[in-house]
């Protein structure tokens, strides 16, 4: 199995393991436990007796319903006692098996009669037969069964709803290819987490045409709608008709309402059906501050919400309004907005301010079109809930990349609703204004609105000093993210490690300025503190390693710092968390997932992802990098070899303008310059360093020193005092090994060398390693020290087998070993002794010891375990 060959490898054994009676699959609806079971049983083939029962879903049934097939085939007579139809049963199993191990395959989707119980316990304890049980819950079971399970006896093996990993390889494996995270991430919200649904989303995504190849990457469209019609959805629906009908009217009144405090719910429907109904399973209460009940199926309150007629829709609705309240609704940020569609949908009367909130929580969940619905369908909103409708309606619209729109959408507001905005809301309309303005610099100047806000502040009489502060950090920091925009970061610098310990001011003012001081630090040279600030942050907060903002910056900092590693772990986290966000930040991910891995030189793990972000940047290019993944792809086929697809890559990537964050337009021009390096351009030194000119000369001295080092392939003694010179201004462990590099080299020094590069294969950096070793080597050939020349070629030779193509190739040509010399090396180097030697080649076993001291002296090696590799 592709994905869960954990869970079948452990159901697999319990039907296998003589001390044991079986196992019982568990997980909630639609989880896959079925499709599980029937692996399992394919696992196990010919070499058992399958018979597969099923409890009924209709109510309670007569005795032995469950048997009904089984009973069916008893002669007549055999069940006139229940000890003779027990010994009948077992006796007709063991003839139908014929020697082999019987499996009782049962579903526990109802309830089951207890005389079916003592059969199927007489199976399993008389060793007739082995169980394999699917169920949502081990409670579920009777009883019997269920102290078995707390026994040992049976071993449970408990499911949940597949990861984007697991998604990603079910869907790659089915479309034989690679698959963008954009829409992984839509297929793992469409199949709920059950594998067996892939397929058949698959096939119809693909049928329709919105799941299509792209440069070699399938990509959809699209959003993805779940599969509908499932038999798990039929089983569902009929236990929902078979309760009680208070029970009935809990869940239809939870399917509206999603969430409800559960005092209220007990005023409405009394205590009594609620603790049954808890007991059940069937709702379940969460930790909050009100206390909510919920139903724990959330497909069986799609289920129920689809059934319902349209009065009876809003009189639920009516029970249940939330009014304007969304504070006290208890519901979380999806309930919320899929409640106000929902009562939008039916023509109920939702609150204006819970509708204009309910778009703020879209944008948050990075859902812009749900946002851009609930606003358009809203109808007129009262005079003092436009502006804040506004602001949600222009991020959603940045959020589809239409910046344009999203100014236009400000702008629309009339100045005098402007002038009258609190402190707060005025400071928001100018940070979204200065933000939209940074990517639309034609446009007008990005601090002008706050600017004209903090004048329009000046003017205004005394008000109240929570709200001019929350006024204040709102422009400080829109102030801050303009400058970090461009890449400003060195006026700022004090500014921003004065506001992230400011006192009196809000934690997310201080988190934020933190982000940007450590991103500043990065590119400016104080590598080391920045990663600090990072670690503190994360160590302090790891929830945050989902937040974009926090993403962002440490991978400014791990990047700077050459830690690779644990740049490609964030992102990886990342995209398997990311979800529905990834249909507009998978080709982001994947591009920053990519790039530390090329800067690396690991190029082939590199492809794959870049042409994931390339083909997800074409459909939608989020935040213009597609310059910067066509770059970092050309980059990739360089070091790979594959000189027309390099061209072909830097060449789109000169025709994708538009503004960019300073660190992009600084990760494409890096990336150009070293493409063109690795394919020989004459003119892509001095291209590296007009670029590392522009960057020092704005304080940038870490993307500075990257560039010139780049450019040092072979160098120049201008370059390399260019490099220590800037090292002097950084911090942390790659700037030390860019120095001892550049160092090294200028002396000529292999010695040295050899050192940094076993510093780089530290570091796991390849590239770097073999850059040094092939130095190393023309150096030590160049002074004859045949030692040091002898470990650089040990060293070099690994590399070759893990790189596909050098950075450096050794110029100085390697001592000469004569037709004898070579041949009695090749023997010495395969084992062979100095009299085995003589006595092949026909000498002296004096003469073959003089041709090996010559070898050792010429290749630099000690003693005949040297010689692996070399000859």
């Amino acid at each position: 199995m592709l994905v869960r060959q954990g869970e079948l490898d452990s159901a697999t054994r319990a039907l296998k393991d003589p001390g044991s009676l079986g196992t019982v699959v568990t997980g909630p609806p639609g989880v896959g436990k079925s499709f599980l079971a029937s692996a399992v049983l394919s696992s196990l083939g010919t070499s058992i007796y399958p018979l597969r029962l099923r409890t009924s879903t209709t109510g309670r049934s007569g005795d032995y319903a469950c048997l009904g097939a089984l009973l069916a085939r008893l002669p007549h007579g055999a069940s006139a006692s229940p000890t003779g139809l027990l010994l009948a049963v077992e006796h007709m199993l063991r003839e139908d098996a014929a020697g082999r191990p019987v499996v009782l395959v049962v579903e526990f989707a109802g309830a089951i009669d207890e005389a079916s119980v003592g059969v199927l316990l007489h199976l399993l304890l008389s060793g007739t037969a082995r169980l394999l049980a699917v169920a949502q819950r081990a409670t579920d079971l009777p009883a019997d069964f269920l102290r078995l399970v707390r026994r040992g006896r049976l071993v449970e093996t408990p499911l949940h709803g597949i990861g984007m990993p697991e998604t990603r390889r079910l869907v790659s494996a089915l479309v034989d290819g690679r698959v963008a995270s954009s829409a992984v991430g839509e297929l793992h919200h469409a199949c709920g987490g059950n594998p067996a649904a892939v397929q058949g989303i698959v096939r119809r995504e693909r049928a329709t045409g919105n799941l299509h190849k792209r440069g070699g990457v399938w990509t959809l469209e699209a959003v993805v709608q779940p599969e509908q019609g499932s038999g798990t959805d039929e089983i569902i629906r009929a236990r929902w008709a078979r309760e009680p009908q208070d029970v009935r009217e809990v869940i239809e009144h939870l399917a509206v309402a999603r969430r409800v405090p559960i005092a209220g719910l007990a005023r409405l429907f009394g205590s009594e059906v609620l603790v049954d109904m808890e007991d059940r399973g069937i709702i379940a209460v969460d930790a909050s501050e009100h206390r909510c009940a919920y139903l724990r199926e959330p497909r069986m309150a799609e289920l129920v919400r689809e059934r319902l007629g349209p009065d009876r829709h809003r009189e639920l609705a009516s029970l249940t309004s939330l009014g304007g309240a969304p504070e006290e609704s208890g519901l979380d940020r999806e309930d919320l907005v899929s409640y106000v569609e929902w009562s939008l949908d039916i023509g109920s009367k939702v609150g204006p301010e819970l509708v204009v909130h309910a778009a703020c929580v879209a944008v948050s969940l990075f859902e812009p079109l749900r946002a851009l619905d609930v606003l358009n369908r809203a109808g007129e909103l009262p005079e003092a809930l436009k502006a804040e409708a506004a602001f949600h309606r222009a991020a959603a619209l940045s959020l589809l990349e239409q910046k344009e729109e999203a100014l236009a959408v400000l702008d629309e507001l009339p100045a005098e609703v402007v002038e009258h905005l609190g402190p707060a809301a005025r400071a928001r309309y100018a940070a979204a204004k200065s933000e939209l303005l940074s990517w639309l610099p034609e446009r007008g100047e990005a601090r002008e609105p706050l600017h004209a806000a903090w004048d329009a502040f000046a003017r205004t009489a005394e008000g109240d000093p929570a709200a001019l502060r929350a006024a204040a950090e709102t422009l400080d920091l829109a102030e801050f993210r303009a400058r970090a925009f461009q890449g400003d970061f060195l006026p700022i610098l004090d500014a921003l490690e004065s506001a992230s310990h400011r006192v009196g001011s809000s934690e997310d003012f201080r988190r934020e300025a933190s982000l940007l001081l450590a991103q500043g630090w990065a590119a400016c040279g104080r590598e080391a503190d920045a990663a600090a600030l990072i670690a503190s942050l994360g160590l302090n907060a790891p929830q945050q390693m989902d937040d974009d903002a926090y993403v962002a910056a440490a991978f400014a900092v791990w990047i700077a710092n050459g830690d690779w590693k644990r740049c490609v772990d964030l992102c990886e986290h990342y995209v398997d968390r990311g979800g529905r966000r990834l249909s507009l930040r998978g080709g982001l991910a994947e591009l920053f997932l990519a790039l530390p891995l090329v800067i690396a030189g690991r190029a082939s793990t590199a492809l794959g992802p870049l042409l994931n972000a390339v083909a997800q940047l074409e459909e939608f290019p989020a935040r213009n990098a597609l310059s910067t993944a066509y770059a970092a792809t050309a980059f990739a086929y360089a070091q790979l070899g594959d000189t027309g697809e390099a061209e072909r890559c830097l060449e789109r990537a000169r025709a994708t303008s538009g503004p960019a964050p300073w660190l992009f337009v600084h990760l494409a021009e890096f990336s150009e310059g070293m493409a063109r390096r690795w394919l020989g351009d004459a003119g892509a030194s001095e291209f590296l360093l007009a670029h590392a000119a522009d960057e020092e000369a704005a304080g940038r001295v870490s993307a500075a020193a990257e560039e010139v080092f780049g450019a040092s392939v072979p160098g120049t003694e201008r370059e390399f005092l260019w490099v220590e010179r800037l090292a002097h201004r950084r911090q942390g462990p790659l700037s030390h090994l860019m120095a001892s590099i550049a160092a090294a080299s200028r002396r000529k020094d292999p010695e040295a060398l050899l050192e940094a590069a076993e510093a780089a294969y530290g570091m796991e950096l390849d590239e770097l390693e073999a850059r040094c070793a092939a130095l190393a080597l023309d150096f030590a050939r160049d002074r004859s020290d045949s030692a040091a020349a002898g470990r650089a070629q040990t060293r070099l030779d690994r590399l070759t087998r893990v790189l596909p193509m050098l950075p450096l190739v050794p110029q100085v040509p390697a001592p000469v070993l004569t037709e004898r010399e070579r041949q009695i090396a090749v023997m010495a180097a395969s084992g062979a002794t100095n009299r085995d030697i003589a006595e092949a080649i026909g000498v002296s076993v004096r003469t073959v010891e003089g041709h090996l001291y010559q070898v050792f002296l010429k290749l630099g090696v000690a003693s005949r375990s040297g010689l692996d590799g070399l000859v």
